[in-house]
């Protein structure tokens, strides 16, 4: 028996630590999109051996939701399940059970795909996939610049400090305003108005920044501030921070592909695959 699966990673845009309790008590919302790299898995079975493989086309660690994609991958591997939001809620549990901090953004996103809001309230999810004009989303992945800092991030490090301040009633105001952004930022999308998108795209990352001391750091500074003198008009770092990827916006962005390596990329609409 051979069994092949594969999951988009994605690129948060706004809204992302709003998805972890405890502030899903109160109400959280991200907005983001899965895109054309995957996390690949195979099982191989023989009456005499089991072999279970996994491939990734994009730097693990990298602020995508490398790990989130893994375990939807590994859950559709070996169990039978076939329900994607299933999957997606079994991956987020079994993260918990071993002590993982972090929410259920990832797990949703690899699992179905598309670029969608995605409102959390306790343990509930309701998904809202934004069915955008195609000429918006032509102007997005013709606009947005992915480059992967080349430092590794470890996001429920960052997680636990976001919302351990979050207890203390540290960073309330900020993670409301996040949370508020992503709500902005699905209207600007309807509405074809991608100037501010780029704004609100940059005030999420100002915002981000007050959660916790680890979120940024003097290399992640220079390549934003590189990245904004040579054709970005906005930038904010995937995930929850301290590595991992740089989401740029641009107005032309060949003139910053010249300058960085970058991860090409489009969006996916399909979410996980059999095949």
């Amino acid at each position: 028996m051979i069994k092949r699966v594969k999951a988009p990673v994605r690129i948060d845009f706004a809204g992302g630590t709003t998805d972890i309790a405890p502030f899903t008590h109160i109400g959280g919302a991200v907005l983001n999109a899965a895109i054309n790299h995957y996390i690949k898995g195979e099982l191989i079975a023989t009456d005499k051996k089991v072999g279970l493989k996994y491939y990734a086309d994009i730097p693990t660690n990298s602020g995508l939701g490398t790990s989130g994609a893994m375990n939807v991958v590994w859950l559709a591997l070996i169990t039978r399940i076939k329900n994607k939001i299933e999957l997606a809620e079994k991956a987020y549990k079994l993260e918990q059970a071993i002590g993982f901090t972090g929410g259920k953004q990832d797990q949703y996103t690899a699992a179905l795909g598309g670029i969608n809001f995605l409102e959390f309230k306790d343990e509930k999810v309701k998904i809202t996939k934004l069915n955008l004009k195609k000429s918006t989303i032509k102007e997005l992945e013709d606009s947005l610049l992915l480059h992967y800092t080349g430092k590794p991030h470890f996001s429920t490090n960052i997680n636990k400090a976001m919302i351990n301040n979050f207890v203390k009633g540290k960073n309330v105001d900020s993670l409301l305003r996040i949370r508020d952004i992503a709500k902005e930022m699905k209207s600007t999308l309807k509405k074809n108005d991608l100037n501010k998108f780029a704004e609100l795209l940059n005030e999420e990352f100002k915002e981000r920044k007050k959660l916790s001391s680890k979120v940024t750091n003097q290399k992640i500074n220079k390549l934003i501030n590189f990245g904004l003198m040579h054709g970005a008009i906005a930038a904010k770092l995937c995930g929850a921070g301290g590595g991992g990827s740089i989401l740029f916006y641009c107005k032309n962005k060949s003139k910053l592909m010249k300058e960085l390596d970058c991860i090409d990329f489009k969006f996916d609409f399909k979410g996980l695959q059999w095949y």
